[in-house]
């Protein structure tokens, strides 16, 4: 069997997603679709509070449509609506987790439940994750193919991703907490990160998560806001590499590789520039401050809305310093 019938790309959408999906879906598909057998597109169907849930109906429709064109358009794309019936929920529950049933949403109002469907559901023990608002450079239409190599030749590997932010010409990374440089733009980081990685779920027959409360500081945010108790899905799954004793590597592989970049916020900077952003990834015009680093650096956007609007959060703010 080759290495490219062994994975799923798996990505994660909910209608309040469609601003950016409109354009940042084709792109993501275009990159890596050709590279496995399965495109699976997983739709959040219970809306999420605040942020997480705005322009949720308006977009419902958009996104649909929008789904049933690229469904046309490849004929190796599937698309599943979240199911949050008993059955199913109690099925992935026991696969992934040692006890309880998975929480609808984190406790900031965030995905949860979503993420463990959408790895439940793909039909390839290797899946792909990504969320919709991740850029994708580098067009490197090997580099699944090689991640899946790194997983027969490295023991204890868990988790892999591409590398975070443009090569750096000094092969270094930005604000990334590195435990091991392992070769050219190859390393082994500490933390996990829901947005982009590459597992093979398999492990999980064995090997069970354990659901756990975030910090007391969170515990108290998701009462006042009427969220779950629910800690991050990466912190949990953290929490079970650290037990295992498994690694996450991030590389950025053969020729022009493939890396990620992520927008911090969405403002209406963004949304209008993501056009013109793609284009320069594409083409590898990017600043220099933008070189090995993830997220989206001021340089492209003006963030300036969404951090004057954080600075005035003052109750967090308060919170955060106590």
């Amino acid at each position: 069997m080759s290495f490219q019938s062994q994975c799923t790309l798996q990505i994660s959408l909910a209608p309040s997603d469609y601003k950016h999906a409109k354009h940042l879906l084709p792109h993501q598909i275009s990159l890596l679709g050709t590279q496995v057998d399965e495109i699976l597109l997983t739709v959040d169907t219970r809306r999420s509070k605040g942020r997480f849930g705005e322009s949720w109906d308006e977009n419902a429709e958009n996104l649909n449509n929008m789904l049933l064109n690229l469904k046309r358009k490849y004929a190796h794309i599937r698309v599943e609506n979240v199911s949050y019936d008993e059955g199913t929920r109690n099925n992935i529950s026991r696969f992934f987790f040692k006890e309880g049933i998975i929480p609808d949403k984190d406790f900031r109002g965030g995905p949860f439940y979503a993420y463990f469907f959408g790895l439940y559901k793909a039909s390839n023990p290797y899946v792909f994750h990504l969320d919709s608002d991740m850029f994708l450079g580098g067009r490197n239409d090997k580099w699944i193919k090689e991640a899946l190599e790194l997983y027969e030749k490295t023991k204890n590997l868990f988790i892999v991703s591409p590398l975070p932010g443009p090569p750096h010409p000094n092969e270094e990374l930005i604000d990334q907490n590195i435990i091991e440089k392992l070769g050219s733009y190859s390393f082994q980081l500490q933390g996990m990160s829901t947005r982009v990685f590459l597992i093979k779920k398999d492990f999980f027959i064995n090997n069970k998560l354990s659901l756990q409360k975030p910090s007391l500081r969170n515990q108290i945010k998701a009462v006042v806001e009427g969220n779950s108790n629910a800690d991050l899905p990466e912190n949990i799954i953290l929490s079970f590499m650290h037990e295992h004793k498994m690694k996450r590597i991030d590389f950025l592989g053969t020729d022009t590789g493939l890396y990620t970049l992520h927008p911090p916020f969405r403002t209406d900077d963004f949304y209008a520039k993501i056009p013109d952003l793609l284009q320069r990834i594409e083409s590898g015009n990017l600043p220099f401050p933008q070189l090995g680093f993830y997220d989206i650096v001021d340089e492209l956007v003006d963030w300036s809305s969404a951090r004057e609007k954080l600075k005035h959060n003052r109750w967090w703010k308060r919170m955060l310093k106590a």
